[in-house]
């Protein structure tokens, strides 16, 4: 499916529910389901990359991180001199233009010894970084410090972070929360102790660098929400990864999502492949279109509901599939929706008609038995495209769930 496709799949049904049918709604359920449109709104109609702005002194492991992140050699490291030059904005793309892209700015390294390898503009670190926040704010500080020197001039990191803080504010009315990641970690003592899971004497210091690192950032700096300790080694060959000593990175880049806002969702979730934070998006946006078709689903008007009912729905489906990161076309969407035994033409039309039919024959509790079988078989569904997609699980096994979900599980609430 083409990515100009792709968005129309996903759009049209909720610009529909804003503007021709959320107007016609009662009042108490138009309450009830207008957040839940917002959210879809913000996640479909104003979807967009996320964005980091990495901050740490040089050696920290900045360009080790990014590369961790994206799971190929994106950014280059330096191993001996200060390596990044200009704060360069990296858009990566995983595969393609349309496969999910990420913005982070790998900014130079503060108290570096030597001039970068690389171009720079600006002749003080801390000026170059400015002039690459002018260029757009980001959602998030990464501020990373290395396990080792978590008490090493660590004032003089935490008063330039605060400066670069206020200078976004500045120039953008925008105060980003700052979360505190602790690199390298398997160069803590016992040295040893190098492969993933670490033991428990490894671990016990891991932990005391994290704490007082968060001890520091917290006394100083409002907005601070954690600190993570990472070890973000990947070895590449030829692009491909030789050697993986990451740990503790899936968690990190799952807390992320949740201070991410949600028009960067779709974007997060297919440049990390994380199949949890997957899932996580997947439900969020499940439970919101069976919020709204529930509401719809319960107003007094046969027939005329279906086209948004279903729009609702082969737009959760769409994202689902967007977001698995898998080939995305007309085709693999309809197959999905025949294996279940939903015909997206005649037969699936001849159901929502038999729905809708429920309130003219058992007008008044025909609409709350129309409205939650509107909202359970889109939850259903949401589960049976989690499974398909996300999880590549069979055809038959996204059916048994679609079918055990409409039978067994009731749907989300409020």
């Amino acid at each position: 499916m083409q990515n100009e496709e792709t968005k129309q799949w996903l759009q049209e049904p909720v610009r529909l529910m804003r503007n021709k049918l959320l107007p016609k709604v009662p009042g108490p359920v138009k309450k009830q389901i207008e957040g839940e449109i917002e959210r879809l709104e913000d996640i479909f109609l104003d979807y967009r990359s996320p964005r980091f702005a990495i901050v740490g002194r040089r050696g920290a492991g900045k360009s080790t991180f990014i590369n961790a992140v994206f799971q190929e050699p994106a950014a280059k490291t330096g191993s001996v001199k200060a390596q990044t030059g200009r704060g360069v904005w990296h858009s990566f793309h995983k595969d393609n233009a349309a496969s999910g892209a990420m913005d982070i700015l790998d900014t130079r390294g503060i108290g570096e010894g030597s001039h970068p390898e690389e171009e720079a503009d600006e002749a003080d670190s801390l000026e170059e970084t400015k002039r690459s926040l002018r260029e757009k704010s980001p959602d998030v500080f990464l501020f990373l410090v290395k396990a080792k020197e978590v008490d090493a001039r660590i004032q003089e990191d935490i008063d330039q972070l605060q400066e670069l803080r206020a200078y976004v504010e500045d120039v953008h009315q925008y105060v980003p929360p700052v979360i505190g990641i602790v690199t390298q970690v398997d160069e803590l003592d016992p040295v040893h102790d190098t492969e993933p899971p670490y033991e428990v004497e490894k671990r016990n210091n891991i932990d005391h660098a994290a704490s007082h690192l968060e001890d520091k950032l917290k006394d100083q700096i409002e907005g601070v929400i954690q600190v993570f300790p990472v070890c973000a080694y990947l070895a590449f060959k030829d692009g491909e990864i030789v050697y993986d000593r990451r740990w503790n990175m899936e968690e990190t880049l799952h807390y992320l999502l949740d201070h991410l806002p949600g028009s960067t969702w779709l974007q997060w979730a297919k440049i990390t492949q994380a199949a949890e934070i997957q899932r996580s998006i997947a439900r969020s946006i499940g439970k919101s279109a069976s919020l709204i078709n529930g509401g719809f689903g319960a107003q007094p008007v046969p027939i005329a509901d279906m086209p948004v009912i279903t729009g609702v729905q082969i737009s959760m489906i769409t994202s689902i599939a967007y977001i698995s990161g898998r080939d995305l076309n007309r085709k693999s969407i309809l197959e999905f929706l025949g294996a279940l035994g939903i015909n997206i033409g005649a037969a699936y039309a001849f159901r929502q008609a038999a729905r809708s039919l429920s309130k003219v024959v058992f007008p008044g509790a025909g609409h709350v038995i129309s409205g939650t079988i509107a909202s359970a078989a889109t939850w259903s569904l949401c589960k049976a495209a989690i499974a398909y997609f996300i999880d590549r699980q069979s055809a038959e096994q996204a059916k048994k769930i679609f079918e055990k979900t409409r039978r067994e599980e009731e749907p989300p609430q409020n």
